[in-house]
């Protein structure tokens, strides 16, 4: 299908609207959340709550992403979401003492819908859009993503200085519903499917997604390794507010700024990403996003003020989103289109799996260790357990690069 035909430009402003309000929510939750609590426990617990759901959706989503029409898929995770605000908003104006429980309930939901809006999209893009379009389509949403974490949290700030969380609940609210209303004009086609949904076929479709993976086992080993990425990155998430708030005795607005330098990094960084990739390789670019957030987080986990910690924070996600363009890119080469949305939500729940795990983690240390020790331990454990996978998988597998090469494999 045309990518003119289809609405591309369509596709990629909904992209924006329901980026930006994950933004938002991004920021504000947590804050909220510490804010009436004063607990990291609490605003870690929060963190598993909303990932827990993520990754048990992971296998459904990629089974209704191979058989709904993407359009109807979109259109209702987008009208859901705007109708989730809205309740929300309302439980928290009349009973303003469950801040916890609403908010914690609100983003279980939200990454239900985060997780199918993910793998929808995904497979998406390969069945709609000319094989030639692909990489200035996933450049447009990649710009998209990182965007929106400059503008989400500098927008969070000032919408909450006249109506704290409520406010930003309701600015969402609107956000999702636009994003919705346009979703519906776009172009999408129906997918061809011979059997009848139910309990067998969920079961068979993920059968078949393991059966994809185990035909390519460098996926297998690079997922692995994604995990131990994750793991840092999800403590990071998770106690980066308490850091700037407890151990440096900040406002809040702090945590905004730190938001807001790693995302400007980030968009510096895949200036230069395709140049690295082009000269020195795909594999190479891997290597040295994986080093650089372990490196990263060692400088997190070192910081004696704000201005350390917040560098190394950048430099964190910036090497995590270089990071995602390796592993999207070998997944691209490896999975049949066929396919695309069942072993997608396979990968993404082994993939996330490590964040949730993070965010346990930290509820279990909080009460013996502070922030900035809770990171170096977890830091330890993830580059002890990412040695092991880089040695295991170069004997196992025999390449000579430090991760796997991407190198187009035979379909299953």
């Amino acid at each position: 299908m045309n990518s003119d035909r289809f609405g591309l430009k369509r596709f990629v402003f909904s992209r924006f609207a329901g980026s930006l309000c994950d933004q938002f929510l991004l920021f504000a939750v947590p804050l909220a959340i510490l804010k009436a609590t004063g607990s990291l426990t609490f605003s870690s617990l929060a963190f598993v709550i909303e990932w827990l759901p993520r990754i048990l959706f992971f296998p459904l989503s990629g089974f209704l992403a191979d058989r709904i029409k993407p359009r109807f898929i979109f259109f209702n995770v987008e009208a859901g979401r705007s109708v989730l605000m809205v309740v929300a908003f309302l439980t928290l104006t009349f009973h303003p003492s469950a801040t916890f429980p609403v908010l914690a309930v609100m983003m279980a939901l939200l990454s239900v819908a985060y997780v199918l809006n993910f793998v929808a999209t995904e497979a998406l893009l390969p069945r709609h859009i000319p094989a030639e379009t692909l990489p200035k389509a996933h450049s447009m949403l990649q710009g998209v993503d990182q965007t929106t974490q400059v503008l989400g949290p500098a927008l969070a700030v000032a919408i909450s200085v006249y109506g704290g969380v409520g406010a930003i609940l309701a600015c969402a609210a609107v956000l999702f519903a636009v994003s919705a209303i346009n979703y519906l004009f776009l172009e999408t086609h129906d997918l061809v499917v011979a059997e009848k949904m139910s309990f067998r076929s969920i079961v068979e479709s993920n059968l078949k997604a393991i059966h994809v993976l185990k035909q390519n086992k460098i996926l297998l080993h690079l997922c692995a390794l994604t995990w131990v990425v994750n793991l840092v990155y999800g403590a990071a998430l998770v106690v980066s507010a308490a850091v700037i708030l407890k151990e440096f005795h900040l406002p809040e607005s702090y945590f905004g700024v730190l938001q807001t330098s790693a995302a400007l990094v980030t968009i510096v960084t895949f200036l230069f990403v395709p140049r690295i990739a082009k000269r020195f390789g795909l594999s190479t670019l891997g290597t040295l996003s994986f080093c650089g957030m372990i490196l990263s987080g060692a400088l997190m986990s070192l910081s004696v003020d704000y201005a350390m910690y917040l560098v190394g924070y950048a430099v964190l996600m910036a090497f995590d989103g270089a990071f995602s363009v390796y592993l999207r890119t070998l997944r691209s080469q490896i999975i049949p289109q066929e396919h695309l949305g069942k072993t997608m939500g396979l990968i993404g729940l082994m993939n996330m799996c490590s964040v949730p795990v993070s965010g346990l983690a930290v509820t279990a240390l909080a009460g013996s260790f502070m922030p900035l020790q809770i990171i170096a331990i977890i830091l330890v454990f993830a580059l002890a357990l990412g040695l092991v996978l880089i040695v295991v998988g170069r004997r196992t597998f025999g390449y000579r690069s430090w991760l796997p090469p991407v190198i187009a494999q035979p379909q299953a």
